[in-house]
C-alpha cells in the first residue's frame, strides 16, 4: 500500500493526540499521589494549573486534529448520493477511496484514475484500465466490504465513494462520520441505477471528468433504448429462456437482480428471475434440478470455468442447451459484461440481443460498434487482438478480484 500521500498535519496531529493524553494522564497522577499521602483533596493553585495544562494541550490536540482532517467550509460543494443524503465533498477533490469496483472503473473511464487514492484489486491489475491510467497498481488496495480508515487517513482521503450494501451495513461508514470524512453512497442494482451512478460519480470528481461521465451515461441511455425498442418485436413464444451463471454454475438471478433487468430488457427469459435472492446481492443459489425444470435454451456464464464446468460436467449432460452447445461466455473489458458492479452493463444487452436475436440486429456490427464506443466515448483504441482477448472473456480481468465475485455449491 502506498504511504506517500500522509501528510505533515496528520503526522502532527497523531503527535498532539499522544501529547494530549500524556498531560491528561499527569493531572490523574498528581491525585493519586495525594490520596496514598494523606493530602487532602482540596483545590490548589499546582492542581488548577496541571489541570487547565492539560484541558489546554487536549484542546490544541482537538484543533490540530480538526485542522489535519478535510476541510469542508472552504471550497466545498454538495452532492446528493443515491440514498437522498446531502454530502459536502472538496470542490477539486484528489483523494478518492473507490470502495468498490464500479466506482473504481468508472473513476478511471471518464479520466479521473489520478484523483484515485485506491481501489479494490480487480480494478487495479484490470488491463484495460491500466491503458488508461498506467499508474493505476501503484494505488492503494481497498476492500468493497469492510473500511480500513487507518489506512485511509494515513494515505490522505478528500472522500469516500462506498456500494449501498456497505452503507446499510451501518458499522463501517459510521467511522467515515466519527473523522468528519464525506462519503458518497453509490446504487446500481438496476439499469437505471447504473447509470445515474455513473453521472454521480462524475460528479464528485468534477472537472471534465463530469462531462465525459455524462457522455458515458448518455451513451449508456442510447444502447438501452435501441435494443428495447428491437426486444418489442420478439413475440411471447419466440423469446429465449436463458439461465445467467455467475462465476459459480449454479449462482444465477434472483428477483429485483442486475441480471433479471438487463437480460429482460433485452427480450429474453431470464428463467431464475422470479426466484428469491439471498445474501441482499440479488442472487439465486440454484440446484440442478431447477435448471433442469426451467430447461433454459442458452446458458450465459460469467467465466470461462463456468463454462469448462457445464460442458466437462456428465450431470449437466442431459440439458438440452448443453447438448446443443448452446453454452456462452460472456465478454470482459472494463469488467465481466453484465456482471453486477459492471458499469458497462449496455454492452451485455448488446452483446446477448444480437447473439439471440441476429436477425434483428443485422445492421449491427458487434466488433465495430464497441471499437467505435471505445474510441469515441473511453478515449481507447481496441485493435483485432484486443476485441478476441474481449470476446474470450479472460485475460483482462483476474477472476475472483474486486470484490464483486459471488459464491455459490460447485455445480454439485
Amino acid at each position: 500500500m502506498t504511504t506517500q500521500r500522509r501528510t505533515p498535519a496528520r503526522v502532527a496531529a497523531s503527535m498532539l493526540v499522544g501529547i494530549a493524553i500524556v498531560a491528561s494522564l499527569a493531572g490523574v497522577t498528581y491525585l493519586f499521589d495525594c490520596l496514598s499521602n494523606g493530602v487532602p483533596l482540596v483545590s490548589t493553585s499546582s492542581v488548577s494549573a496541571s489541570s487547565a495544562e492539560a484541558s489546554a494541550a487536549s484542546a490544541s490536540a482537538s484543533e490540530s486534529m480538526s485542522a489535519a482532517l478535510p476541510d469542508q467550509a472552504a471550497g466545498a460543494r454538495t452532492v446528493t448520493d443515491m440514498v437522498g443524503r446531502t454530502v459536502s465533498i472538496p470542490e477539486n477533490p484528489q483523494r478518492i477511496a473507490a470502495m468498490d469496483s464500479f466506482s473504481g472503473d468508472v473513476c478511471v473511464m471518464v479520466g479521473a484514475g489520478s484523483q484515485m487514492l485506491g481501489a479494490p484489486g480487480g480494478v487495479l491489475s484490470n488491463e484495460l484500465l491500466m491503458r488508461l491510467y498506467p499508474d493505476l497498481p501503484n494505488l492503494s488496495r481497498l476492500s468493497g466490504n469492510k473500511v480500513n480508515m487507518e489506512a485511509l487517513l494515513d494515505d490522505g482521503i478528500d472522500v469516500a465513494l462506498v456500494k449501498g450494501s456497505l452503507y446499510a451495513s451501518g458499522s463501517d461508514t459510521d467511522m467515515f462520520d466519527k473523522f468528519g470524512i464525506p462519503f458518497v453512497v453509490i446504487e446500481y442494482e438496476t439499469v437505471e441505477e447504473q447509470m445515474a451512478a455513473i453521472k454521480l460519480i462524475g460528479e464528485v470528481c468534477g472537472g471534465e471528468a463530469r462531462q465525459r461521465a455524462d457522455a458515458l451515461a448518455d451513451y449508456y441511455q442510447d444502447t438501452v433504448d435501441m435494443v428495447e425498442q428491437r426486444a418489442v418485436q420478439i413475440a411471447d413464444d419466440e423469446r429465449v429462456k436463458v439461465f445467467h451463471s455467475i462465476n459459480d454454475p449454479l449462482l444465477t438471478d434472483g428477483a429485483g437482480s442486475l441480471g433479471d433487468d438487463w437480460i429482460t430488457r433485452t427480450g429474453c427469459i431470464d428463467v431464475s428471475g422470479g426466484s428469491t435472492s439471498i445474501s441482499g446481492q440479488g442472487d439465486f443459489d440454484a440446484t440442478l434440478e431447477e435448471v433442469f425444470k426451467w430447461d433454459p435454451d442458452v446458458i450465459i456464464c460469467n467465466s470461462t470455468n463456468a463454462v469448462e464446468l457445464i460442458n466437462g460436467n456428465s450431470q449437466w449432460a442431459g440439458l438440452g442447451a448443453v447438448a446443443a452447445g448452446e453454452v456462452y461466455n460472456l465478454p470482459v473489458s472494463m469488467s465481466r459484461w453484465g456482471q453486477r458492479g459492471d458499469p458497462e452493463t449496455f454492452l451485455a444487452m448488446l452483446w446477448l440481443g444480437k447473439t439471440m436475436y441476429p436477425q434483428l440486429y443485422e445492421d449491427i456490427d458487434l466488433k465495430e460498434t464497441v471499437q467505435a464506443y471505445y474510441r469515441d466515448v473511453i478515449g481507447l483504441e481496441v485493435d483485432d487482438d484486443l476485441w478476441e482477448t474481449i470476446l474470450a472473456g479472460e485475460g483482462i480481468r483476474s477472476m475472483g478480484t474486486g470484490g464483486e465475485s459471488g459464491t455459490g455449491n460447485g455445480g454439485q
